[in-house]
């Protein structure tokens, strides 16, 4: 656990520009099920999921991280997203299996080089910067159905393009330059592996590991190698097994 946390601690100093949000993985038993969760990882989150029938379900998210930075220049560094997606879920005995397809959008701030402000702030260097993203994402899901511990592994994929920046090179009275680089989107490869345990009635804890890998195109942007995550679920059906 203090190696998580010193890990977390770490990621969050590097100050990278694209932070994933944590996988929503409901593992919904039937129809008419809803959670509602709190998380805290590299920001804090806020998620909900609601099974409109036994296979159908939607889920939204949103996180935020804001940080004051001073090393090794001064700035306020807020990154903030927000996500919906439509799945399909199928439950036997043993196994709860599911796949949400979304969209999501936002933007991060960050400590960086970017060739493309080169010819607007005389020459490649480091500066702060804020990029606007879109991402698409198709997130399938295998899990456990147990009545006291359920463990799942999600390999999402997500598409992700960061489309628009903008910065004045961290000076007030610079005019602010904002650019739309010609590059295409990035494909990560985000798996996670998320544990859900009872707590009282209808809460539960969560925790989640993640990786995040970049599959396609160079790395004009930084982003999180590593989350960690733990929270806490409202969930109106708990963790009890589908009787059948």
């Amino acid at each position: 656990m203090r190696f998580f946390f010193l890990f977390g601690l770490v990621a969050v100093g590097c100050a990278p520009l694209y932070i994933p949000t944590t996988r929503n993985v409901p593992l919904f038993r039937e129809r008419g099920e809803f959670q509602a969760s709190v998380i805290v990882s590299n920001g804090v989150e806020a998620q909900t999921a609601v099974s409109l029938t036994d296979n159908i379900a939607l889920m939204a998210n949103t996180s935020i991280l804001r940080q004051k930075i001073s090393e090794p220049e001064s700035y306020t560094r807020v990154n903030s997203f927000s996500e919906a997606g439509l799945g399909y879920y199928k439950v036997n005995r043993r196994s709860r299996l599911e796949i949400f397809a979304g969209y999501g959008f936002g933007s991060g701030t960050s400590f960086a080089q970017y060739y493309f402000f080169a010819n607007s702030f005389g020459g490649q260097q480091d500066l702060v910067a804020t990029g606007k993203c879109r991402r698409f994402f198709i997130q399938p899901s295998y899990g456990q159905n147990n009545r006291r511990f359920n463990l799942a592994f999600t390999p999402r994929f997500s598409v992700v393009n960061f489309y628009e920046f903008s910065s004045n090179d961290n000076t007030p009275t610079n005019p602010t330059v904002t650019v739309m680089p010609d590059e295409k989107p990035r494909l990560f490869l985000e798996p996670a592996l998320t544990g859900k345990f009872p707590l009282a009635g209808n809460l539960q804890g969560m925790f989640q590991l993640g990786l995040n890998v970049r599959l396609s195109g160079d790395g004009f942007f930084d982003y999180v190698p590593l989350q960690v995550a733990l929270g806490i679920q409202f969930n109106s059906g708990s963790l009890r097994t589908r009787v059948y």
